[in-house]
């Protein structure tokens, strides 16, 4: 038989790879799809040529007939919808290689999590045997045993999901020696590449919460947009956060010298140069970033608790020190006196958050 120019006789294949996608997408949960095709550029030359020639300006392209096609059988042989903005699944058709890839839509979800002890970090690290690649030392996840927020929360959602990968977006982070209380730190969890999506979220908080026995607390979590992922690392640099800082000076200090280490700071700009401490993974340069309140306790005559209502972003503990004078002001130069800083709470991060990306 003849072979057609333009198609190859693609439509006398349509039942084998309508038979083909049906038997690949049978491994997902999902309620809306989208179908690609990639038509060679040969044939889309020839088909250019065609139109050109005989003056056509009107009806479908070969690749837009054919989409319709995939999207109406497979609608009525699974009973789910066609999305072309949003879709869970998406269905790729490779022409030239007669190739068929299923490309799930990563899920999101959002939550805060409250951090009650001090030497956890927020982010994973490497194995130190394997360096990631996996190996019996841990237990071939390629992760180090040391606990940390990612390694409560993250396995987890991947395997509920059964995803290929779950990530951590967090509205910003705190050091490994510094605690999240009361409100909790937003997030977003984004899981990549899964097969199921129709997981009961109170499962996954039970479980986490569960697993990590008090050491973290994960709470409020709800299925998001990609949007809202974006929107937290963004406002994060510029959303409310309230700390409550307690430093030791070097010499008793005066209830004077508190007072206007407070007035000075109040409602104040401060300068901060990229901390030392994290010179090696950050930029270093100048930030600016607003204190808007100070209150202190006095414990004892040379150690004082701070709780500092600021902009998302500022250094507190080069707030405290002043780190050489790359941050100014500082309570230290503003006290004339060294500071060191005995611990460090986050006691309210972004309060109004879920109101303003209009979620419960």
């Amino acid at each position: 038989s003849k072979v057609c120019i333009l198609c190859k006789n693609l439509f006398f294949n349509i039942k084998k790879i309508i038979l083909n996608i049906i038997y690949k997408i049978q491994f997902y949960e999902f309620n809306t799809f989208c179908v690609g095709i990639k038509i060679p550029s040969d044939i889309i030359k020839i088909e250019d040529e065609i139109r050109t020639k005989y003056e056509i300006t009107s009806g479908d392209s070969l690749k837009s007939f054919f989409n319709k096609i995939l999207c109406r059988i497979i609608s009525k042989r699974t009973g789910k919808k066609v999305d072309f903005y949003n879709p869970d699944l998406k269905i790729i058709y490779d022409m030239k290689n007669d190739k068929i890839v299923i490309e799930p839509s990563s899920i999101y979800v959002y939550g805060r999590y409250i951090k009650n002890k001090r030497g956890i970090r927020q982010t994973r690290e490497y194995c130190d045997y394997c360096r990631g690649s996996g190996c019996s030392e841990c237990n071939y996840t390629g992760y180090s045993k040391e606990p940390s927020i990612e390694g409560y929360i993250l396995p987890v959602f991947k395997e509920k999901f059964n995803a290929e990968d779950s990530i951590l977006h967090a509205s910003g982070r705190e050091d490994i020696d510094v605690i999240t209380i009361n409100t909790g730190r937003p997030f977003v969890v984004e899981v990549r590449r899964p097969l199921k999506r129709n997981v009961e979220l109170k499962q996954i908080e039970d479980e986490i919460n569960k697993k990590a026995n008090g050491d973290i607390l994960v709470k409020n979590l709800q299925f998001v947009n990609r949007n809202v992922m974006k929107k937290i690392k963004v406002l994060s640099k510029y959303e409310e956060k309230t700390y409550l800082l307690k430093v030791k000076f070097e010499r008793p200090v005066t209830k004077q010298t508190l007072d206007f280490i407070v007035s000075q700071l109040t409602n104040r700009v401060i300068s901060q140069r990229t901390p030392t401490r994290v010179l090696y993974r950050r930029k270093d340069m100048v930030r600016y970033k607003m204190v808007y309140s100070v209150e202190y306790k006095q414990i004892d005559k040379n150690i004082v608790e701070f709780t500092i209502k600021c902009q998302g972003g500022l250094y507190v503990k080069e707030l405290a020190h002043g780190d050489n004078n790359r941050t100014n002001p500082s309570i230290a130069s503003l006290a004339n006196m060294n500071v060191e800083v005995l611990s460090l709470d986050v006691i309210s991060i972004s309060p109004e958050l879920e109101k303003k990306l209009n979620l419960s």
